[in-house]
C-alpha cells in the first residue's frame, strides 16, 4: 500500500508560489520575494498559510494577505535602493534647476512622486503579463520606474525626464540597481531598467504597453500632445494618468479612483487603447 506523501511547510509554500505565478495571480518577481521569505522562514508567511489551510481565511483574504507580504518585502528593497534619494532630494534638484534655468513658471515641471503602496496597487489592477514594456513620462528620480521594475514582470522599464539633474540622479539609481539589486529578482527575465534625458514629446514611446504620466501639473497643451502620441500605441495598451484623464475616443476608461501620493490624494485614470473599430 502506497503511503501518502506529506509536503513540508517550505515545500508547500514554494509550490504555492509557483502555482500562483503560473496563474498570474502574482508576478514572477513576487514569486522570488516569496521564495526568499520561505528560506528565511518568515513567520507572517507561515501564519497566512496556516490560516488558509485551517479554513480561517477565504481565498480572497488569503490572496490579499499574500500581496501585503509581497508588497512589504518589495518596499524594503525599494527603500534601500532609494536610501540616498528621498523626496526632499528630488524636490531640491528640481527646484534648483528650474530656478537656474528660469523655469519657475513651467508648472508641468513641479516635482512630485508616486506612493509605493498606491502605485503597487495600481499596477496590480492592470496585472500586466510578462514581457511587456513600461514607460514613465516625466520620470524624475525613477520612483515609478522601479516600483514597476521590482514588482512586475516587464521586460523593460523606461523613464524619460526633461530636467538634467533629475535624470542624472535617476541614472545613479539605475547603476545601483544593476550592481546590487537586480540579482534579487526573477532570473528568467532580463529585468532591464533604463532612463533617458529629454522631453517625452520628442521621444518615440509608441512601443509602450503600459505608459504612466504623473500629469497632475500638465497644462492642456501638454496633455493634448501626450494624447496625440498615446494614440499611436497598439490596441490594448494601458495609459495611466493622474488628476487629468485623456480626452480621446481611441481609449476607454477602465477605472477612475483616488489614491494617496506624495503631495496628497490624486485621482488616477486607467485608460485602455481601443482597436481601430473602437472595440476593446
Amino acid at each position: 500500500m502506497t503511503e501518502k506523501t506529506t509536503l513540508s511547510e517550505p515545500a508547500k509554500l514554494l509550490l504555492l508560489a509557483s502555482l500562483l505565478s503560473s496563474d498570474r495571480i502574482i508576478s514572477n518577481n513576487a514569486k522570488s520575494f516569496l521564495k526568499e521569505l520561505v528560506l528565511r522562514r518568515d513567520p507572517k508567511l507561515t501564519s497566512v498559510l496556516n490560516a488558509f489551510e485551517t479554513n480561517q481565511a477565504a481565498d480572497y483574504s488569503f490572496i490579499q494577505s499574500l500581496h501585503e507580504i509581497i508588497k512589504n518585502e518589495a518596499e524594503v528593497l525599494y527603500n534601500d535602493l532609494f536610501s540616498d534619494t528621498s523626496i526632499e532630494v528630488g524636490k531640491a534638484l528640481s527646484k534648483n534647476e528650474r530656478e537656474r534655468k528660469n523655469l519657475q513658471s513651467e508648472k508641468s515641471l513641479i516635482y512630485g512622486e508616486v506612493d509605493f503602496n498606491s502605485f503597487y496597487d495600481i499596477l496590480r489592477i492592470i496585472n500586466p503579463k510578462p514581457g511587456l514594456t513600461f514607460y514613465d513620462l516625466g520620470s524624475g528620480t525613477g520612483k515609478a520606474v522601479f516600483v514597476a521594475r521590482l514588482t512586475q514582470d516587464f521586460e523593460s522599464c523606461i523613464g524619460i525626464e526633461i530636467l538634467e539633474s533629475l535624470h542624472e540622479q535617476a541614472n545613479k539609481i539605475v547603476d545601483k540597481y544593476n550592481e546590487q539589486y537586480k540579482k534579487y529578482l526573477y532570473a528568467g527575465s532580463i529585468q532591464k531598467a533604463s532612463v533617458y534625458p529629454g522631453s517625452f514629446t520628442d521621444f518615440d514611446w509608441s512601443n509602450g504597453d503600459v505608459v504612466f504620466a504623473n500629469s497632475t501639473c500638465f497644462d492642456d497643451s501638454l496633455m493634448d500632445d501626450m494624447t496625440v502620441q498615446a494614440e499611436k500605441l497598439s490596441p490594448g495598451s494601458i495609459v495611466v494618468t493622474f488628476t487629468k484623464g485623456m480626452t480621446s475616443d481611441k481609449f476607454e476608461l477602465l477605472e477612475r479612483k483616488r489614491y494617496k501620493m506624495s503631495w496628497g490624494p490624486a485621482t488616477v485614470f486607467i485608460h485602455r487603447k481601443l482597436k481601430n473599430n473602437r472595440q476593446p
